[in-house]
C-alpha cells in the first residue's frame, strides 16, 4: 500500500485498470478494480499516533461502521469496493486494518454511542436512533466492534430488522490475526459514570 503524494488529494490505484480512459465508475466492476490500496497521506506521514473516534452505528453493507470501518474505510483511496460488504471477503477490512500504518498508530479507540443508529447507516436514520447515552473507550478496537456488534443486533432483533453480524464477519478474522479480542464473554466492561 502507498500514500497520495499530496495532503488531501485522492491516489486512484483504480486508475490502470479501468478500461474507460481513468474515468473512475461509481461502483467498480469486478473486472475493471485492481487490488491495490493507497492510504491517505495523513495516515501514513503526517501522524504518528491516532485517536480513532467512531460512531456506534450500523453499516447496511459492513455490519457496523465501529473501529475497524472507521480506521480503513475512510482512510483509503479505493475504498468503494471495500463498502460493498463480504463480496471481497470477510478478511479485507481486517487486513487494511493489520498493516502497521494503521494498527500501529491506533493508541486509544472512543466509540461514541450517546445516540446508536441500528439500521439504515452509516448515513443518519433517526428513525432507527436510540438515546444509549454511552461512550465506550479501549485500547482494543476489536474489543469495542464486538461489543458494539451485540448490542446493535439486540435493537435490530426488536425492530424485527435481519441480523447483520453476518456481513460483519471481519470482526472476528480481526482477532484471528491478533488485532483484538472479539469473544465477548472474555470481555471486562466496567461502568465508571453512573
Amino acid at each position: 500500500m502507498q500514500s497520495a503524494p499530496v495532503v488531501g488529494k485522492l491516489v486512484w490505484g483504480d486508475f490502470d485498470y479501468v478500461p474507460d480512459g481513468g474515468k473512475m465508475p461509481i461502483v467498480a466492476d469486478a473486472e475493471a478494480t485492481s487490488n491495490v490500496s493507497h492510504f491517505s497521506k495523513i495516515v501514513s506521514s503526517e501522524v504518528d499516533k491516532i485517536i480513532n473516534v467512531p460512531v456506534m452505528s450500523v453499516s447496511e453493507t459492513n455490519g457496523i461502521a465501529g473501529c475497524i470501518y472507521n480506521m480503513t474505510i475512510p482512510n483509503i483511496d479505493n475504498w468503494r469496493r471495500f463498502a460493498q460488504g463480504s463480496r471481497f471477503g470477510a478478511e479485507s477490512l481486517a487486513e487494511i486494518y493489520a498493516h502497521p500504518l494503521i494498527s500501529k498508530k491506533v493508541v486509544f479507540n472512543l466509540m461514541d454511542g450517546l445516540i446508536a443508529q441500528y439500521a439504515g447507516g452509516p448515513q443518519a436514520q433517526p428513525n432507527y436512533a436510540v438515546h444509549h447515552a454511552t461512550l465506550y473507550a479501549s485500547k482494543d478496537p476489536v474489543a469495542l466492534d464486538a461489543i458494539a456488534l451485540k448490542r446493535l443486533e439486540e435493537w435490530r432483533k426488536r425492530g424485527s430488522l435481519r441480523p447483520v453480524g453476518p456481513v460483519a464477519a471481519y470482526i472476528d478474522v480481526a482477532s484471528q490475526l491478533g488485532l483484538g479480542n472479539s469473544a465477548t464473554n472474555r470481555i471486562e466492561i466496567r461502568n465508571i459514570g453512573r
